[in-house]
């Protein structure tokens, strides 16, 4: 028992918590393709059990993990990723998913206390990382949750809690990145998280308010593409770093909620009588970009932690035989 235990230890000690971003992205992704559902489900399920096990046996561990604010920022990734995945079992038994989601939300907002006790309050400029909008606008994701359990006007509040965290957070993040800059290589992939909230926002606009303003539709719509266009730009050098790098999972999500928030938004004008094509050609762009990404990230991480490892464990083996 004790050798179990502590094979677990090493399992969960290499397990990093930005695979909780990869479980994000898969669930999201999932949610986009429903064909898929099944396939993208299976590992963020995998994933969601294998980070429990963290948490739960390498506690000591992750306290001073958390002393990192990429850490402690991108973690809430798993508590997003926890909430989207409460839909997965909606169709068979919505008081069990009620109960995944409402527990994701109570760890979010603990992830929230602490992020702002340990980081915010001690704000630097200099300092601050992308993966703050992870903690605030992330727990936005609820808006366009929240509807599906019947809850449309805590959606609506979530929705606004969203909206002013992002006008909060977008100045002094942009300015760190695009004029201080200086973002250390392991982090350089969570630049594509500028994606990110305003899609998040735009989306939970779409889904928590049945006629919602077109104006700010608009609005929302037009600076997430804005910021989108920009983390296209920054992607080839992001992919052009060879080694691997757990931050990769950064990758997922900003584009998936992407491609979901402008899917809505041409629905939503399609509705009104408003169809346009090209809005929806970008839309199949975005939703197609998404699901490559998430397959390469999902590689990636197979390869560097279970294929790698057995390969050079094989090639040992075949060495000591000889």
């Amino acid at each position: 028992m004790e050798k179990y235990g502590n094979a677990l230890r090493k399992i969960t000690r290499k397990t990093p918590v930005p695979l909780a971003g990869l479980m994000l992205g898969l669930s999201s992704v999932g949610n986009m393709v429903p064909d898929l559902r099944w396939f993208f489900g299976f590992f963020a399920f995998s994933i969601l059990s294998i980070l429990i096990i963290k948490f739960i046996v390498d506690i000591k561990a992750l306290k001073d993990e958390f002393t990192n604010p990429a850490i402690a920022g991108i973690a809430c990734t798993m508590t997003m990723g926890t909430s989207v995945l409460s839909t997965y079992l909606a169709p068979y038994s919505m008081e069990a998913a009620i109960g995944m989601w409402g527990v994701a939300m109570i760890v979010h907002i603990g992830f929230m206390v602490y992020f702002t006790l340990n980081f915010i309050l001690r704000f630097e400029i200099s300092k601050c990382l992308p993966c703050y909008f992870v903690v605030y606008v992330g727990f936005a994701v609820n808006a366009f949750i929240a509807p599906v359990y019947g809850y449309v006007e805590f959606g609506q509040a979530l929705f606004w809690f969203g909206l002013a965290s992002l006008l909060l957070l977008l100045p002094p993040l942009l300015y760190r990145v695009v004029v201080i800059k200086g973002l250390p290589e392991a982090l350089a992939p969570t630049v594509l998280i500028f994606a990110a909230p305003t899609n998040v926002c735009l989306n939970a606009l779409l889904k928590a308010y049945p006629s919602p303003d077109p104006l700010m539709v608009w609005l929302l719509f037009g600076l997430a593409s804005i910021l989108y266009v920009w983390c296209l730009i920054q992607l080839p050098r992001i992919l052009f770093i060879r080694k691997f790098l757990p931050a990769y999972s950064s990758l997922t999500f900003p584009l998936a909620i992407s491609g979901i928030a402008t899917t809505a938004t041409y629905e939503f004008f399609k509705n009104m009588g408003n169809d346009m094509p090209l809005l929806q050609y970008l839309a199949g762009f975005q939703v197609m970009l998404a699901v490559v990404m998430v397959l390469y990230v999902l590689f990636r991480y197979v390869h560097h932690y279970l294929l790698k490892p057995l390969m050079s464990y094989n090639v040992r083996e075949a060495f000591m035989n000889q």
